[in-house]
């Protein structure tokens, strides 16, 4: 069970790297070819990229694990209701609450609202 687990979470953290290699070829890029310096704090920038990683696998695993189950029993029971209306308001309010909700992009508004003052 243990081994199947770790098995598990190191595909997710896998994929959780995979996720940000765009974003880290991007901030690379702009860092080497236009400012063209290494910042002071490169081994922490690497920390932090790794530390993000494994809160994004748990994050996921954690959806999957938790989150979608629930959704999806819900998801069935209201289709088996046959009720139509109801089972569209619930994946709007689902879709609606998990953009508000977005760690990701919470996470954006509060670094660009830092940098911008306000």
């Amino acid at each position: 069970m243990f081994i199947e687990s770790l098995k598990i979470f190191l595909t997710d953290l896998k994929n959780s790297f995979k996720d940000l290699v765009p974003i880290i070829i991007v901030v690379a890029f702009f860092q080497a070819v236009i400012i063209q310096t290494v910042p002071e704090n490169l081994f922490s920038i690497i920390i932090g990229l790794i530390i993000v990683a494994v809160g994004l696998a748990f994050f996921i695993r954690g959806l999957e694990l938790g989150i979608f189950p629930i959704g999806e029993n819900l998801a069935i029971d209201f289709a088996k209701k046959g009720s139509t209306f109801w089972l569209l308001l619930f994946a709007f309010t689902i879709g609606f609450s998990t953009t508000v909700a977005e760690p990701a992009l919470i996470a954006i508004a509060d670094k660009a609202a830092a940098i911008s003052g306000g």
